[in-house]
């Protein structure tokens, strides 16, 4: 009971420093710019590394111990920003690659806790505790998002830059401590199997092509990833141009796409029982609806809503289709599938954001949400397909 706390608490506390990052951070670095260009910068070159080390990621996992790598994750994190505040005090002026970097520094890092922390939880807990356990955790790193992206609005308005920076260190250190003293119940892959990484590598990708199912929830997840990290990312640039709002409002807005997720994780293990094989359909016109409220809304109250529905919509894809593909990995591959999955995720962020950044710049906030409406509705029409499936049918059935 004490490790299941302790993973809830080190996720929130991720979360809460995650969040306040990014809010504290593009804010920032439009405020220097006022060009949302960097903005898709920030948002796209964030993920580009792990497109590459998420290979590399997935067999280390599934060989050393996912506990000791998910808190060597958050102390690499503890140690960028720590850099990134002494330079805060030392320079006069703060520069956009800075920025930039220290983020790709914190993506990559979350490139490697994300697998290893889901490996981890998935030899913790047994297979029938999954989807309820995922949406706990997911419930408490959204949470703390939610309280990450108000205290950031608040702590930059009200106090400094730097200020939201030092709560974000002490946020991912106490992260490290507690997941440290978890104990290990099973000791899956913490053993270095002697097999050169490309075999392995390989190895995971014809898993991939002999499992359909597999397949067919990473495009959906594809999707609800990209959607929920073009959101977050271009909020501050939606805030500005579209909605003519200060940073304590955009604040509440990135928090409201939390709220969604609090919502949708507190329903998730019900979500899962009643919508079955149709949660996936579901989940993506509940986005479609909020992308919609977000590019045409009239005012604040409208996109508010928007932003509600993207986020409830996006965890459910993000967090139940994660569980369903956890439920039908073979615990040798949790490692594996869980970066292989986030290649295509990260892959379509990093391809989508400089374009959506110029569309923005072009034609304003508002239609980076009515863009995205394409893929979904793309989307929709596979998951439709893809409910009919036997075997997704049979594994939502049992969850």
């Amino acid at each position: 009971m004490q490790g299941y706390k302790n993973i809830l608490l080190a996720f929130f506390l991720a979360e809460f420093g995650k969040a306040m990052f990014f809010v504290t951070v593009t804010w920032l670095l439009y405020e220097i710019t006022n060009d949302a260009l960097y903005t898709g910068a920030l948002v796209s070159l964030g993920f580009f590394p792990g497109l590459i080390l998420n290979l590399v990621f997935g067999v280390i996992v599934d060989r050393f111990n996912r506990k000791n790598l998910a808190v060597l994750a958050n102390v690499i994190c503890t140690i960028a920003l720590s850099i990134l505040l002494l330079l805060l005090f030392t320079m006069n002026k703060i520069e956009p690659w800075l920025i930039i970097g220290v983020h790709m520094i914190l993506q990559v890092t979350g490139s490697l806790f994300r697998p290893a922390i889901q490996a981890f939880i998935a030899e913790f807990f047994e297979k029938n505790q999954l989807p309820k356990i995922y949406s706990s955790t997911s419930t408490s790193s959204i949470i703390g998002g939610l309280l990450g992206s108000l205290a950031g609005g608040v702590i930059i308005s009200f106090i400094s830059v730097a200020g939201a920076i030092s709560s974000v260190t002490a946020s991912f250190f106490v992260s490290s401590l507690l997941l440290y003293v978890v104990k290990n119940k099973r000791i899956v892959g913490s053993k270095v199997i002697k097999k050169p990484i490309l075999k392995d590598i390989r190895d995971g990708f014809i898993y991939i092509k002999k499992n359909k199912l597999l397949l067919g929830l990473f495009v959906i997840m594809f999707n609800g990833q990209l959607v929920f990290h073009t959101s977050v990312g271009f909020l501050s640039v939606y805030a500005v141009e579209y909605l003519f709002t200060s940073v304590t409002v955009y604040g509440f807005m990135d928090a409201t796409i939390s709220i969604g997720g609090v919502v949708a994780g507190i329903l998730g293990t019900w979500w899962l029982q009643t919508g079955k094989n149709k949660i996936a359909v579901v989940s993506l016109l509940i986005v479609l609806v909020g992308l919609l409220f977000v590019g045409f809304a009239p005012g604040l109250p409208v996109a508010i809503v928007g932003v509600f529905l993207i986020g409830l919509g996006t965890t459910w894809i993000r967090v139940l289709l994660q569980s369903v593909q956890q439920m039908v990995t073979d615990s040798e591959y949790h490692g594996r599938m869980a970066s292989y999955r986030m290649i295509g995720n990260q892959g379509s962020v990093v391809i989508s954001a400089p374009l959506l950044g110029w569309i923005a710049t072009n034609y304003g906030g508002n239609f980076i949400y009515l863009s995205l409406l394409i893929p979904t509705s793309i989307c929709i029409i596979f998951a439709l397909f893809q409910a009919k499936q036997k075997e997704l049918v049979k594994v939502t059935k049992v969850a």
